[in-house]
């Protein structure tokens, strides 16, 4: 097969090249008349029937006019206190939400809500805009630049207004993610480009992959946008991480074969023998690489998280064409250009980075020691792997923003004037059997107080304490209040709300703490309450920490789902080429054990150099992906060299001689793609940087630790041992 298709790319590289051009051509096109996609689900992370999903459905078939997908706040502060003008004008400001957006807008109008909405200091007033739809959603994203726009319009003098709650942030998140696609993107390609310049040495040379990679990201980027209109989703993160993995992995099978192809010309002047020789010798690996990359990518689609299930989908699709395009697109330009390949050295020395005498040096002393280099380098790995049993992953998800966003920026005007969990408040449903109304008042204050005494709660308020904690109301206000704590399903059961204000954010650990015991503490009571013929009462939650709850728990066993098949894919597939059960095993461990010291090393970093409390969850599972497949990807390459050797030679010379014409080309192909995955660091938000950092190092330590030390030094051992027992 590769040679055949070394043959066609030697003998006939124009027509492969003009076929390329002319699907960039039709892509270009079809670009331009596709309609634009619908994504009614757009932003959605939790899967469908999750705990978070099922009571944000309660919720709004029983409290359409409370229950809300996002939220918007409107902050108005004034120092020296709020007037009765300033008041007039958010009571305007609300009417004028109302119609332009549809949404319900709560407003210290109501005496129900001012002891809300009004700050304890005076200084301060809030309006809350409900709507319907995710964070990220269009709907929500105009909805947004709507509000903006009238807070910011006809201000009285001296009141200073600010918009915040997850809908602002959720805009502040797609313009961060947006910005830092375009600014990673670039960094990438200038990255790229100059590593290739200098590996290449011929500004030539370096151009014929990066056009090759743009091309293929290009059409990627079509494919995808294709693949939206069927329901696939992804947004700027996704398509950024694709970008990055594009060109490193790209670049990486441009390096391969161009590095055979000039070694080849170097005892040979025929370009097209030239062609024929590199794709017949680095195409298998090349393609088992890519496999190996892709199909542990596609695991990621066994997740339950919305965006991490699409990013396999996503990754394994664009990494496909990519592929296609290295193995055909790549060599063919290559070819057509001839000796321009080469200019301006016009040499066809072999492509790589690295000392002269370096490789030498390094093969000669593993293949002398290999014991000593195995258990060292073996043990280093693991005590540093097993450091990260202990790290914990945090969860910010729409929180993750930078610090000059304008809705931090109102965060903290709120948080100056509100307690800390006043914008997030988490909420308990009740739901119970038809006919149980005689129960309802005792029930709502039994779980009421049963919940003010939990730790890191601040306030709660509920159908017996509607406006002030443990408050008592006339009865005439409190059947005001009862539309906004009692209802019905669509199934005729009814449903009590139970509102509880943490004392910090919604995300931090004591809030999560808090929320998970008030929903403990609402079923036991709800238990002892009710009578035994009553049924079983349903408590769900809903709010910021109960979505972050129900994420994690989700996150988690995505986490164990996605490692223990990812490794068995890639295992199963290592195992398959390799042919050896034991050098499949330690390969495979390797590569467990610099994900577990990445993992280490990256937190320690961010936790004590940056100042965060830990690394997001979603570093975890990625970087266990990327890791894993992009260390395989390399050893396969050098343990297929390995095995070429040895069939002409001694054991240990075979080992120098593989190590020695690898070193250079892996250990740029390591470079480049720390550098492409490194440039995620351009990103502005927290979770970009962080994947750019650990996956970086995740990759150098592969590339110069694992595959030049590690897998060497088990390869004389394992030799070495296998051939003693024959003797």
């Amino acid at each position: 097969m590769f040679a055949s298709l070394g043959r066609a790319i030697g003998r006939h590289p124009g027509p492969i090249v003009a076929g390329w051009v002319a699907v960039l051509v039709a892509a270009a096109v079809g670009q331009r008349v596709l309609p634009a996609p619908q994504s009614p689900n757009a932003g959605a992370v939790l899967p469908p029937g999750s705990a978070y999903i099922r009571a944000k459905e309660l919720y709004q078939q029983a409290f359409p006019q409370l229950a809300a997908e996002s939220t918007l706040a409107v902050i108005a502060q004034r120092t020296g206190g709020i007037t009765a003008a300033d008041l007039q004008r958010l009571a305007q400001l609300a009417d004028d939400v109302r119609q332009a957006t549809g949404a319900p807008v709560l407003s210290p109008a109501s005496p129900l809500l001012r002891r809300r909405l009004l700050s304890p200091d005076g200084q301060a007033a809030m309006l809350v805009v409900n709507l319907p739809t995710s964070f990220v959603s269009p709907h929500t994203l105009a909805a947004t630049e709507r509000v903006l726009e009238l807070a910011g319009a006809d201000a009285p003098p001296g009141l200073r207004i600010e918009v915040t709650g997850t809908a602002a942030m959720g805009r502040d998140y797609v313009r961060a993610s947006q910005t830092g696609a375009h600014r990673t993107t670039w960094v990438t390609i200038s990255a790229v480009l100059i590593i290739l310049i200098a590996v290449y040495r011929s500004p030539v040379g370096a151009l014929v992959p990066l056009i090759s990679i743009g091309a293929s990201a290009y059409l990627a980027y079509v494919a995808l946008e294709i693949s939206r209109l069927l329901g696939w989703q992804f947004g700027a993160i996704e398509w950024v991480f694709c970008v990055v993995l594009i060109f490193g992995a790209g670049t990486d099978y441009a390096l391969f074969w161009t590095a055979r192809y000039r070694e080849t010309l170097a005892a040979e002047t025929d370009f097209c023998f030239a062609a024929q020789t590199a794709m017949q010798t680095t195409g298998p690996a090349i393609l088992t690489g890519a496999a190996v990359t892709i199909c542990g990518l596609s695991t990621l689609m066994a997740a339950k998280l919305v965006p991490t299930h699409n990013a396999g989908r996503v990754l394994a699709a664009a990494l496909t064409i990519n592929l296609a395009a290295c193995l055909t697109f790549t060599p063919a330009l290559a070819r057509v250009l001839g000796r321009w390949l080469l200019w301006p050295l016009d040499t066809a020395a072999q492509p790589g980075l690295g000392a002269r005498h370096w490789w030498p040096w390094l093969a000669r002393n593993v293949t002398t020691h290999p014991w000593p280099v195995l258990l060292a380098g073996t043990a280093t790995l693991a005590i540093a792997a097993a450091l990260s049993l202990r790290l914990k992953p945090i969860f910010k998800g729409v929180f993750d923003l930078p610090s000059d966003a304008p809705s931090k920026r109102g965060l903290r005007l709120a948080e100056e004037h509100f307690s800390a969990g006043q914008l997030y408040a988490t909420t308990l449903l009740i739901e119970l059997d038809p006919g149980l109304e005689a129960e309802w008042e005792s029930l709502s204050a039994r779980v009421t107080a049963a919940v003010q005494t939990i730790p890191g709660v601040a306030e709660v308020y509920s159908l017996t304490s509607p406006a002030a904690p443990g408050g008592q109301l006339p009865s005439a206000v409190q059947s005001l209040a009862r539309p906004y704590y009692v209802s019905q399903a669509a199934d005729g059961s009814t449903v009590m709300r139970i509102e509880m204000l943490p004392n910090d954010a919604p995300f931090a650990p004591q809030t999560l703490q808090a929320v998970e015991r008030a929903a403990a503490v609402a079923r036991k009571v709800s238990m002892e309450a009710l009578p035994p013929q009553a049924g079983r009462p349903r408590v769900m939650l809903a709010g910021p920490s109960a979505y972050i709850l129900n994420e994690r728990t989700i996150a988690d066993a995505d986490q164990r789902r996605v490692v223990v098949l990812a490794a068995a894919v890639i295992a199963l597939i290592v195992l398959v080429l390799v042919r050896d059960v034991a050098l499949t095993a330690f390969m495979v461990l390797t590569t467990l054990l610099t994900y577990g010291a990445t993992l280490t090393l990256s937190s320690l970093f961010f936790v004590h150099a940056m100042g965060l409390p830990g690394l997001d969850w979603k570093v975890r599972l990625i970087l266990f992906v990327i890791v894993m497949a992009v260390g395989q990807d390399y050893n396969i390459f050098l343990v297929a060299r390995l095995r070429e050797e040895v069939r002409s030679q001694a054991r240990a010379r075979a080992v120098r001689a593989a190590v020695v014409r690898t070193g250079p080309v892996i250990s740029s192909c390591g470079i480049i793609m720390a550098a492409t995955l490194g440039s995620l660091w351009a990103g502005r938000l927290s979770l970009l940087q962080q994947l750019g950092f650990a996956l970086a190092l995740g990759v150098l330590i592969d590339t110069f630790f694992v595959r030049p030390l590690l897998i060497p030094a088990f390869f004389m051992v394992i030799g070495n041992v296998r051939s003693a027992r024959q003797n």
